[in-house]
């Protein structure tokens, strides 16, 4: 970002938070993995923010959102293996009752909803 920001331009990281409790933070990753086996990790975080100064850029701001939809929604723009699908419906049911990714989850008739954690950190300007 560094690199190929204008003199005197802004970037922006804007990606999905893994929750701070390395179990749950975990169990985040192996769903996705699943959900799209190209996935790497989900940074936590106070990861995301220590980014930017070992490239010279100053401390960002940070806001976050909730990024809001259902779990066959998800599926339907995803890229499982075969079979996949499945188990990444047990993850989030299974979640439904212990919490076990950190991530909001709710029923609502025979859809499951969530809102997947999302970061937005942008660097001040540095001065001139």
């Amino acid at each position: 970002m560094k690199r190929v920001c204008a003199p005197g331009g802004r970037g922006a990281v804007i990606d999905t938070e893994a929750s701070p409790d390395a179990a749950k933070a975990a169990e985040f990753n192996r769903m996705e993995k699943l959900r799209d086996p190209s996935h790497v990790r989900t940074m936590p975080l106070t990861e995301l923010r220590g980014l930017f100064a070992p490239v010279g850029l100053p401390s960002p701001r940070v806001s976050n959102y909730g990024l809001e939809s259902d779990l066959e929604s998800l599926l339907a723009r995803s890229f499982p293996l075969p079979g996949d699908a499945d188990k990444i419906r047990a993850i989030f049911t299974a979640s439904l009752g212990d919490d076990r990714f950190g991530i909001p989850l709710v029923r609502d008739g025979e859809r499951l909803r969530y809102a997947y954690p999302i970061a937005i950190l942008v660097p001040d300007r540095p001065a001139a």
